[in-house]
């Protein structure tokens, strides 16, 4: 069996988060200049990219750079506060997962209705705003010692603390909240595919479609990527007690997640991709909501069905 070295598993997770960095810094960039993606939409994705881009950081420099420079850091009042942050981003990235999908499932379930809900930019702000609060008062409560996330530097993991408050924060503050936003997503994606499966069959327009489906692929392998980090954190990570397979399942999975989402977004959308490459957004007729639309009148039913959220 390799030795553990905390020293290499720093670098791992250095790198790791580097790399999930730089894809989510674009990622983000070229979501605020995607047109076809809508403003409610558009909006969402980047709060979900700057979640990513939060944790990335903090396993950048408080996990990884710290642990290198000054282990001893970590068992201070303020190196306890690399739990709190991940805690914080984390729970912004699956809140903000669950809002696109309940763009996504209003954009195809009651399509006239989108407008009315999204179409307000000022609506879409409040929205944006409450996930980050929601956030912040979900990581508030390791604020204090007894609640708190404690980072060992020697096995490069994160443990809760002892005592009742550590217990609470673990199985209901973040597991039970968890599970809770995760099913909330993956009910909406699967009544939208069921939706989008009813409109494949009743229609002809098969473009639109394939990209409804190709959206809903995209909410649906995010959901799956998110999924499989909880899993691995609360129940993969009790399977072995070898030191590289509990960092592999708990801190490497966490920081490889908030990559992994960032080329999820890129993998399904044809318009971030060119983007990135520094080429210019096709141009397309688009409502301020983002749902694509055609100037005649004689089409309307076709519209309607075509409305996606982006």
């Amino acid at each position: 069996m390799i030795e553990f070295d905390a020293t290499k598993a720093a670098i791992i997770t250095i790198v790791t988060g580097l790399i999930g960095l730089i894809i989510n810094i674009n990622v983000a960039r070229a979501v605020k200049k995607c047109s076809q993606f809508g403003y409610a939409f558009g909006m969402l994705c980047l709060s979900q990219t700057i979640s990513n881009i939060g944790n990335c950081l903090v396993f950048i420099f408080m996990a990884g750079g710290i642990t290198l420079i000054n282990p001893d850091w970590h068992y201070t009042y303020a190196g306890r506060r690399l739990g709190q942050l991940l805690i914080f981003f984390w729970e912004a990235s699956i809140v903000s997962h669950l809002f696109i999908s309940a763009n996504r499932a209003v954009a195809v379930n009651f399509p006239t209705r989108y407008n009315r809900i999204f179409g307000d930019k000022t609506l879409t702000r409040i929205i944006v705003a409450t996930v980050w609060l929601i956030s912040f008062l979900q990581a508030f409560p390791y604020t204090f010692p007894v609640c708190s996330q404690q980072f060992d530097p020697t096995s490069f993991t994160l443990s809760y603390a002892d005592g009742w408050c550590g217990e609470l924060t673990q199985k209901y503050g973040d597991l039970a909240v968890s599970i809770v936003i995760i099913s909330l997503i993956s009910f909406l994606d699967i009544t939208s595919f069921m939706r989008l499966c009813q409109l494949r069959k009743a229609h002809s327009n098969n473009r639109a479609s394939s990209k409804e489906i190709r959206l809903f692929f995209q909410a649906c392998v995010q959901s799956l990527v998110l999924m499989f980090c909880e899993c691995s954190f609360f129940y993969l990570s009790y399977l072995n007690d070898a030191p590289w397979y509990a960092f592999a399942s708990t801190t490497f999975i966490w920081v490889f997640t908030h990559g992994a989402d960032g080329v999820v977004v890129i993998v399904f959308s044809k318009e971030i991709r060119r983007l990135i490459r520094f080429k210019p957004e096709l141009s397309s007729l688009v409502t301020p909501s983002g749902i694509p639309t055609t100037r005649t009148t004689f089409r309307t039913r076709t519209t309607t069905l075509s409305s996606n959220g982006v």
